[in-house]
Order: structure tokens, then C-alpha cells, then sequence
């Protein structure tokens, strides 16, 4: 696996990140407010309202009844892969389209809704987590929603609502947060452009049918170049998935090495224009951070069972273990953290749901704090357990 690498000073890394950030706030944030030490209470409280949906509240109920009897995690982890019924059963219930407008053949849920979708199926295994966050929440849906034409959306976006997996690369071997070393290029050909590369940690990128690929576009005349982010073919003539990524966890994530070579991508598959591409995958994160935290606070709960369900049968010195001070203690900080994690994370997706919000800094938040405490949840869990294996 060899790739160009292209030098850049820090000055110019920096310059790159910054224009594609955006640069006015003209929605309220209380993140921000917080960091410039303003307690604004009134942006949060009184508690938003939720978005009640009879259809949403039916998709969850029969989402936990197919995660609680069809999906056997401990089976994904052994086999390291989702098994294909497992795959169509979450395409029969609409899951590939939870963040998909309903008139393109999706469910078309709400922040919150799709947090809660993904924390039930997480909890039966993450890796299935994964795969629909990546899928929709950065995959080839939500920048579309955003940035799509009309024509694209209707082009791509009913194939995903039933159940053709999309991907989203950005990551290359010599490249991760610094996009300025980017050097998958997009070269203008008669009728579209010409891709050559290769991306690293393309999650769902060794089953997807539809990718968002970010390239750089040459600057050149009647072409301003730049970051460009394109709708690409995953069986298209070049494309090579050259290796499946192992992991230490998420043994079912399908995560790819992807090469281009010579690929051809019609001019109407970019998203935007050309230089753009950088922004729309910042935008992009800004409600995508949100499902990290929603698998975060699916683990905790997991956690807490297990620990409970050993605290309440383990006996040591004559007691359950449950009701020695020290296990009782960790319980407890395990049942108050996962529950500050939701209640974040909820207001956070009601936020979000309010389009005269700006989550940016609240998806940044929860995600940290989320990332952080389902660390050391797990810690606690594994210390109640006393170092027994964990069941699955």
C-alpha cells in the first residue's frame, strides 16, 4: 500500500481546516455561552419538547423485540462478522433509512428517535451500532440532506432506504485530522473526473454499494480545486477494497483499505462544488458525533447489567457482593453516570431537532464525556466481576 504523500507546512494545515469551518454563529448555543462563562439556563430549560411519532415509537418497539431474539452478539464476535439474515432482517424493518425522508422510502425519525434506535441495537452488539451510524449518520444520506440536489437525492436515496450500505472516506494512510496532506486526487476528465488513491478506516467500506469519497481536485483553469466530496460507486470500474481491518473490539466492523484507480465518477456525483467537500464533511459530523455517545451510553447499560446480575448472585465473606460497600459504590457511580450520559445525550438530540440550534459544540461535549465515562464504566464492570470472563 503506497500513496504520494504531499508536504505542507503547519501554517498551511491550519488554513486549510479553518476555511472550511463555519464562521458566523446566528443560532443560539449553550455550549458556547458556557465556554464564554455564560450560564444561559433559558437556552435549555424549560426541557424541549420531544417529537412524538406514533411510527417511530411502533419502529423501536419491534427494533427491540428483532435485537432481543434474531441477533446473537456473542456469535458476531466469534465469527468476527454480521451474518447475512442479520443484514436483511434490519433492512426489512427500515433500518438503513432511519435518517432518510420518508418520501424517498425512509422513516425519516428524528434525532432523538434514531439515538434510541441506536442505542437498542447497539446493546445487542455494537458493531451493528456502527454500521448504521456509519452508514447514515456520515455515510452517503446525510450529506445528501444537506447538500444534495434534488436529482441526487432521488437518485440514491431510495437504494439506501432499502438497505444498500453507503461508507464515508476521508482517512488515508498519511492523512487523518490533518486534511491538508490529502492526496487522493479527482482530476477533471471530459463528462466528470478521474480518481486515483487510496483510503484507510473506511467503516462499512468492504460491503457498501455507495460511497462519499473526499479527493482533491487540481486547481486549474475553470476548476477552483480543492477538498472536493464526491458520490462514488462502490462497484464501479477501479474501485478495490485491498484488505478488511481487524479490531481488537468491533470484531463485526466491516472497515476497509479502499484503492482507486482510474475511476471514473460523472461530474453530477459531486456533492456541492468543487472545494467544498471539506465543509460538507464538518457539517456533516456536526449531528454525526451525536451517535457515538448513543453506542457510549448503550455499553454503559450493558455494563450495569452485568455488573448488577453478578452483584446480586456472587457471594464472598457470608454476603452478596452487592451489598459490600465497595461494589455497592461502584454500582451506583455506574447507574448515576449512564444515566447523566443519556439525559445529556437526549438534550442534546432535542436540540439538534430544533433547526434554530447550533449543536456543534453540545455534539463535541457528549461525545467526550461519553467516549470518557464508558471507559471507565467498563473498568468498574470488569473490577465488579472480579477478573470471571464477561459474558456476551
Amino acid at each position: 500500500m503506497t500513496t504520494t504523500q504531499r508536504e505542507v507546512t503547519a501554517e498551511q494545515a491550519r488554513s486549510v481546516a479553518e476555511a472550511a469551518r463555519e464562521t458566523e454563529w446566528r443560532k443560539p448555543s449553550f455550549g458556547k455561552q458556557l465556554f464564554l462563562g455564560r450560564l444561559r439556563m433559558d437556552l435549555i430549560d424549560p426541557w424541549p419538547v420531544p417529537q412524538e411519532s406514533e411510527d417511530a415509537q411502533t419502529f423501536l418497539t419491534k427494533l427491540r423485540e428483532y435485537s432481543t431474539s434474531s441477533i446473537d452478539g456473542a456469535q458476531i464476535e466469534r465469527d468476527a462478522r454480521i451474518p447475512d439474515e442479520v443484514f436483511h432482517g434490519l433492512a426489512e424493518l427500515g433500518c438503513f433509512g432511519m435518517k432518510i425522508d420518508t418520501k424517498y422510502g425512509g422513516l425519516g425519525l428524528s434525532n432523538l428517535d434514531y439515538c434510541h434506535a441506536l442505542t437498542l441495537v447497539g446493546s445487542a452488539n455494537p458493531s451493528i451500532g456502527a454500521l448504521l451510524s456509519a452508514h447514515q449518520s456520515i455515510g452517503v444520506p446525510q450529506p445528501l440532506k444537506i447538500f444534495g440536489t434534488a436529482e441526487q437525492k432521488q437518485k440514491f436515496l431510495p437504494r439506501l432506504a432499502a438497505g444498500e450500505v453507503s461508507a464515508f472516506l476521508l482517512t488515508e494512510p498519511d492523512v487523518g485530522s490533518d486534511p491538508a496532506r490529502m492526496s487522493v486526487t479527482a482530476v477533471p476528465v471530459e463528462g466528470g473526473y478521474r480518481l486515483n488513491g487510496v483510503k484507510l478506516w473506511a467503516t462499512n467500506g468492504s460491503v457498501a454499494t455507495l460511497l462519499v469519497v473526499m479527493a482533491v481536485v487540481p486547481k486549474s483553469e475553470g476548476h477552483r480545486g480543492g477538498i472536493t466530496a464526491f458520490v462514488v460507486e462502490g462497484r464501479a470500474e477501479g474501485v478495490t477494497v485491498e484488505r478488511r481491518n481487524a479490531f481488537l473490539g468491533l470484531r463485526g466492523l466491516e472497515n476497509s483499505v479502499t484503492r482507486f484507480h482510474d475511476v471514473f465518477v460523472p461530474a453530477d456525483a459531486m456533492i456541492g462544488g468543487e472545494g467544498q467537500g471539506l465543509k460538507i464533511a464538518l457539517t456533516t459530523l456536526n449531528t454525526g458525533r451525536l451517535s457515538l455517545p448513543a453506542m457510549c451510553v448503550a455499553a454503559s447499560k450493558w455494563c450495569l447489567n452485568v455488573g448488577r446480575g453478578w452483584a446480586a448472585n456472587r457471594v464472598q465473606w457470608g454476603r452478596k457482593v452487592g451489598e459490600h460497600e465497595a461494589v455497592a459504590t461502584k454500582l451506583a457511580f455506574i447507574a448515576a453516570t449512564t444515566y447523566g450520559m443519556e439525559s445529556m445525550l437526549d438534550l442534546c438530540c432535542m436540540l439538534a431537532d430544533d433547526d434554530r440550534n447550533d449543536i456543534r459544540i453540545e455534539a463535541a461535549l457528549i461525545k467526550l464525556f461519553g467516549s470518557e465515562k464508558a471507559w471507565t464504566i467498563a473498568d468498574e464492570m470488569i473490577q465488579i466481576r472480579e477478573r470471571h470472563p464477561v459474558p456476551h
